[in-house]
């Protein structure tokens, strides 16, 4: 049987996620700083209309800027 808990988001959560999806973070990185399963994440940031972006688009943007610093 699975288990079933329910957290509420509070306001500050929110505002984190949404600063988190904005600067382009991973999902996997999101549920760290947030405590909660990536899953959940996922779902919330859905929910507000900010889904994360794809995968592989995260990874191309994260060595792009560490391409751009060290040069």
């Amino acid at each position: 049987m699975p288990r079933i808990t329910s957290r509420s988001w509070t306001a500050e959560q929110i505002k984190l996620l949404c600063a988190l999806v904005d600067s382009g973070v991973s999902a996997v990185r999101a549920s760290v700083v947030l405590k909660r399963p990536r899953l959940a994440v996922q779902n919330k940031a859905r929910e507000l209309g900010r889904p994360f972006a794809d995968s592989r688009q995260v990874r191309a943007m994260r060595l792009a800027r560490e391409a751009d610093a060290r040069r």
